[in-house]
């Protein structure tokens, strides 16, 4: 599908946005689940609304992201001993309460992805990103969320835990996060 197309369709569900059921993340994202099989998720970042600093962390299973509109940053982790030491929380999904805790020493190399930038993050990679606010990515999940695998979240010492549970979206963040992202298609 061409990028062109790929803007047209998601803006277009941005400007009924208040049609579809969308759910919010404390990591500052609105999201929107595009197909009944769980393929593909639009994401709308609002890194205003985030609770803390982005979590470094890993997914269930494998993805591929296309920005649509705006711009990311994207740093992939790996294990380094003279890293930036941080506590590493291991769980399964949707049991978040019984996490098991050490440290790992962790170095990142950034990437910059802007609209029709795409990016493959294997599930076990950890990762952080920093959006605009309002850059909109849409994700193809590549396996099902039906394993239970476990997934870890690493943060700086001191910071507090965030949560990877979504909420439903009220109707006032809908239409404030959306309006963010609207606004982006017109910038050149």
């Amino acid at each position: 599908m061409s990028h062109t197309l790929e803007q047209t369709l998601v803006r277009n569900i941005l400007e009924h946005a208040s049609d579809y059921p969308w759910r919010v993340q404390n990591i500052g994202v609105l999201a929107l689940w595009l197909d009944d099989r769980r393929e593909y998720r639009l994401h709308v970042w609002d890194p205003d609304s985030a609770v803390g600093e982005p979590p470094i962390h890993d997914h269930p299973v494998d993805f591929t992201s296309t920005v649509i509109v705006g711009e990311l940053v994207n740093t992939r982790y790996v294990e380094d001993p003279d890293g930036v030491e941080y506590l590493r929380e291991r769980y399964v999904p949707g049991n978040e309460d019984d996490r098991r805790a050490d440290t790992v020493r962790l170095v990142g190399t950034s990437e910059t992805l802007r609209a029709g930038a795409r990016y493959r993050q294997l599930a076990h990679e950890l990762h952080d990103s920093i959006q605009v606010p309002g850059t909109v990515t849409v994700l193809q999940f590549h396996g099902t969320f039906d394993d239970q695998r476990e997934v870890t979240s690493c943060r700086r010492h001191g910071t507090p835990w965030v949560s990877g549970q979504a909420r439903s979206a009220e109707q006032d963040e809908v239409k404030r996060i959306t309006a963010t992202a609207r606004a982006l298609f017109d910038v050149p």
